[in-house]
């Protein structure tokens, strides 16, 4: 009789002990008493992707582990108590195979120099007892490690963390074993992105805005996104979205149009605005036309000590000292008090 049939016996037993009992003393609802091994979860969202694993968590108590109290070549619930569960919300690659959203009971066939992680289609059963193979969903098998540290209690974690994709570590006793977890962050974005568009979002510039400049930071999706930030402009014109056009156009190689894009938002742009987007040409050392944006944000304010300050740093790099000068003593003028030796320290730097 094979390790399966004599589990699934000794079940059969211990629940028609527990059924004769509760006949015997008219038990209709039992208590719920403390688990042993505590229950225990981790969590990580990966852009929109939740990924989740509940489990409970049994301790060494000084047995040995691998090998004896967990077989080689014998499938394991990997946890105690119930099946543990794997949940991820989105379809995912683990280990370069493709796994779909949903629920998976999270099984073990341990080796002694590899362990096959099972991802079962049935994660409501009580761990391994009745684990059918025919369940499957997926199978990876990845090299086991050593612990640096004997490990008292079975624990989950999550290890890398890159955009689009993490590792889960299972650890126990003195070994651990590592599965990757990959998935396609931009795609599942633009299908989020595009569904709120449809919602309340469809009619606030800024959301527009927003998922034009998700495209423009990762290059992706260009064509969309400039239909997306034209809507933009359509509601509300502002520096933002002409901002994001310009990135946009200059990715599909319109540069002409591109410049055209960034003289306007210049144009209809506040000082606040402009002064940051000056402050950007300035760490990409544009230093000519930082200084010409910084020019058009004193126009809209004449007061806004910021635009003189960096204005006079753009001077600065373009050898212009005595122009620079000039821009910091206006700086000087119009700044608050505890910005002002901040601002002689750059003007004794011109000497």
């Amino acid at each position: 009789m094979d390790h399966r049939k004599l589990h699934l016996i000794f079940l059969a037993f211990f629940l028609s002990l527990v059924q004769a009992s509760a006949q015997h003393f008219n038990i209709h609802n039992p208590i719920t008493l403390p688990d042993k091994s505590q229950e225990s979860n981790i969590a990580q969202r990966i852009g929109y992707t939740n990924i989740t694993i509940d489990y409970h968590s049994p301790g060494t108590r000084g047995r040995k582990v691998w090998g004896n109290l967990v077989p080689y070549g014998k499938v394991w619930r990997a946890g105690a108590n119930e099946n543990t569960v794997f949940t991820i919300t989105d379809d995912v690659q683990i280990e370069g195979q493709s796994l779909s959203a949903g629920s998976y009971g999270l099984h073990l066939l341990p080796d002694e120099n590899q362990w096959t992680f099972i991802f079962s289609k049935n994660h409501t059963s009580w761990g391994s007892y009745f684990y059918e193979e025919a369940e499957d969903a997926l199978r990876v098998t990845v090299p086991v490690q050593n612990n640096l540290e004997e490990r008292e209690w079975l624990s989950y974690d999550f290890n890398k963390r890159e955009r689009g994709m993490t590792s889960i570590v299972l650890s126990w006793a003195d070994k651990k074993a590592e599965f990757n977890i990959s998935l396609d962050i931009d795609e599942i974005a633009l299908e989020n992105i595009r569904k709120q568009l449809r919602s309340d979002a469809y009619w606030e510039w800024f959301s527009w805005c927003q998922a034009a400049d998700y495209c423009a930071e990762y290059k992706i999706n260009t064509k969309e996104a400039l239909e997306w930030i034209d809507r933009s402009i359509e509601l509300q014109e502002n520096f933002s979205n002409w901002d994001v056009k310009a990135k946009l156009l200059r990715q599909s190689g319109n540069q002409k149009e591109a410049e055209e894009a960034i003289q306007r938002a210049v144009e209809v742009g506040s000082d606040v605005y402009l002064e940051r987007y000056g402050r950007r040409l300035l760490k990409e050392k544009d230093f000519e036309q930082a200084e010409y944006v910084f020019k058009q944000a004193i126009e809209k304010n004449e007061t806004y000590w910021r635009a003189h300050f960096n204005r006079g740093h753009a001077l600065k790099d373009l050898q212009k000292r005595k122009d620079a000068k000039k821009s910091y003593e206006l700086a000087l003028k119009y700044a608050p008090a505890d910005r002002k030796n901040q601002i002689k320290e750059s003007i004794e730097s011109l000497k």
